[in-house]
């Protein structure tokens, strides 16, 4: 069976090695133990840099044949022709024509495309130090009107606000992930710290900690007064960084974060020679051991193959145990999948490993601690299943829009569960609880929520639909009366039927107020046995209709979970009950 490599693999494929060899740093990731260091890679929809180049170039050109800016600019349009590898002299008939008619145009950008920093760091006589930065590329402007948040910024933002992720350290210029953050927190402040101006490290802190460590262009563009000179790209500044007084701050607080947290690396980051310097120092400070285990390694690298400065970056923190593991380091540090399937499959376990270890709470308080393994199967399998869902729509290289419809489906479901309305907005994401795994027993307001009984709704659902008894589906409609989501029987000519799981009899009767049961054949799964106390004398002990109304029509039925933990000593039982009482 051929191994499947960063560009194959899948999101139930990510998750399978989540489960397995990289079992324990998920659990690490999922408890806060890494830091996650983000670069280019995973910031697709930023400004194209092969266009940026042709911009840097063509403004250089363009001058280079002004006889009132030639004697300025024709050493920038050498310069910058030399780091492409082109001798000025063969190409000088076509000076005067733009970089797009050249025959050696891909050649030119594909060689400067790794030369960069070098093209950012010519100079003109004349004009400030980032002046092809600032002036040629015009980076403001090729930043102007970004695209919305992709998959992997939406990802990190749930990870965020799930409190698994508390630093992340970027190279990056974009805002995608503040703007990932604030939509789906429905830009609630001070949800992240955001550090550009070393002064910023004495704000007050956020849930996490996003530390720009080579500028912004969002505080540049708004502020270009005071957050102008931290933009870092070109050769020499990326070079005295870590010496220049002015980032001193910052490059503490990195050396910091490298020495305390553990590296998680998405999009080709920590490539830079001034990282690598910072990482340095970190192990003099306190080295990462290895071997490891049982802990994580320090270093994880989403990546189709380690590049060439992360493997500096492994040398340097293992030292002499490189050169007498590097393979066993290797195979440990490389995830063989890019950031985009990691990051929804560790939102994906996250999510169920808090319901799982919520369950265990509830059923331990019922003296029902033997169902735990059974209803953790079953909320793996439904995971597995979404996961399943997670591939780009056609035509598009990338699984954003899964990720935003289950954005929305996860908040509606749990929007309804707890307070039985439709989320005010729609785009926001429904936090399931901000403490991690092994902190999550700590959290009151989730279990007084009885959000563990919601995991049990639907690993029971799953054990129906595992058996072949139902389907479910995302709701018909946007409508309060579709429900969390859609049941059908798997039957011929079976009608679908909109469902909901709510806490308590509260919640149900706001949505029956709302109108939400009326002319439907709605199923309700309480998650207490609220509803079930106060219909006790109705047509049944279990599963209870509500009267028709004035249509005739029949309404909702409402099933008591409460009633059904409390009656059924097994998890055969409890699929069994729960089956007949549905009985869709």
């Amino acid at each position: 069976m051929t191994t499947p490599t960063a560009h194959t693999i899948t999101v139930r494929e990510v998750l399978g090695k989540l489960e397995a060899e990289y079992a324990v740093v998920a659990d690490a990731v999922e408890n806060g133990e890494y830091a996650l260091w983000v670069g280019s890679g995973i910031s697709r929809l930023a400004p194209d840099l092969g266009q940026l180049i042709e911009r840097a170039f063509e403004y250089i050109r363009e001058r280079a044949i002004d006889p009132t800016t030639k004697s300025a600019y024709m050493p920038a349009l050498e310069e910058i022709l030399g780091y492409a590898d082109i001798q000025p002299e063969n190409v000088t008939g076509q000076f005067d024509q733009p970089l797009k008619d050249w025959p050696e145009h891909d050649l030119i950008i594909g060689r400067l495309w790794n030369k960069y920093s070098c093209v950012l760091d010519i100079r003109v006589e004349g004009t400030a130090l980032d002046h092809i930065l600032w002036d040629a590329i015009d980076i403001r402007d090729a930043f102007h009107d970004p695209a919305p948040p992709a998959s992997e910024h939406l990802s990190i933002a749930v990870l965020v606000l799930e409190g698994a992720i508390q630093y992340i350290a970027s190279a990056n210029w974009d805002g995608f992930i503040e703007a990932a953050v604030d939509e789906l927190s429905d830009g609630l402040p001070g949800v992240m710290q955001v550090v550009v101006d070393p002064d910023q490290l004495r704000d007050p802190p956020g849930r996490a900690e996003l530390l720009k460590f080579h500028g912004c262009i969002v505080h540049a563009s708004s502020e270009p007064t005071i957050f102008r000179r931290f933009l870092t790209g070109s050769r020499t500044q990326i070079t005295d960084w870590p010496e220049t007084p002015e980032f001193r701050a910052m490059c503490n607080k990195i050396v910091g974060l490298a020495t305390a947290k553990k590296t998680f690396v998405l999009g080709l980051s920590i490539q830079d020679n001034n990282l690598q310097t910072l990482f340095a120092r970190a192990k003099n400070i306190h080295a990462w051991p290895w071997p490891c285990a049982p802990e994580a390694p320090a270093h994880v690298f989403c990546e189709d193959r380690i590049q060439g400065g992360q493997r500096d970056v492994l040398r340097i923190s293992y030292g002499d145990a490189y050169n007498d593991n590097a393979k066993e380091i290797h195979d440990a540090t490389l995830m063989r999948a890019w950031g985009e399937n990691v990051l929804i499959a560790l939102v994906l376990k996250l999510l169920v490993d808090k319901l799982v270890r919520l369950v265990g709470l509830s059923l331990i308080e019922l003296e029902k601690e033997p169902l735990v393994a059974s209803i953790e199967a079953w909320l793996k399998i439904l995971r597995d299943d979404i996961a399943g869902c997670a591939i780009p729509a056609p035509g598009v290289n990338s699984r954003t829009e899964f990720v935003k419809k289950a954005i929305s489906q996860w908040s509606r479901m749990l929007s309804l569960f707890r307070t039985g309305v439709l989320p005010k907005n729609p785009d926001a994401y429904e936090t399931l609880s901000n403490a991690t795994p092994n902190l999550i027993s700590t959290d009151h307001n989730a279990r007084a929520l009885g959000l563990g009984r919601l995991g049990i709704a639907l690993a029971l659902l799953q054990s129906g639909r595992s058996a072949g008894l139902w389907e479910l589906s995302e709701p018909a409609s946007s409508e309060l009366t579709s429900g969390a989501m859609t049941a059908r029987a798997s039957r011929p000519e079976s009608e679908e039927r909109p469902l909901f799981v709510v806490r308590s009899a509260t919640e149900s009767i706001s949505l029956q107020s709302q109108g939400a049961f009326e002319h439907t054949n709605a199923i309700v799964i309480h998650a207490d046995d609220s509803w079930h106390q106060m219909t006790r004398d109705g047509p049944s002990a279990r599963r209870v209709r509500t009267a028709p109304g004035r249509t005739g029509s029949v309404g909702a039925v409402h099933i008591s979970l409460g009633d059904l933990l409390m009656r059924c000593g097994d998890a055969g039982e409890l699929h069994n009950e729960f089956i007949m009482d549905i009985m869709l």
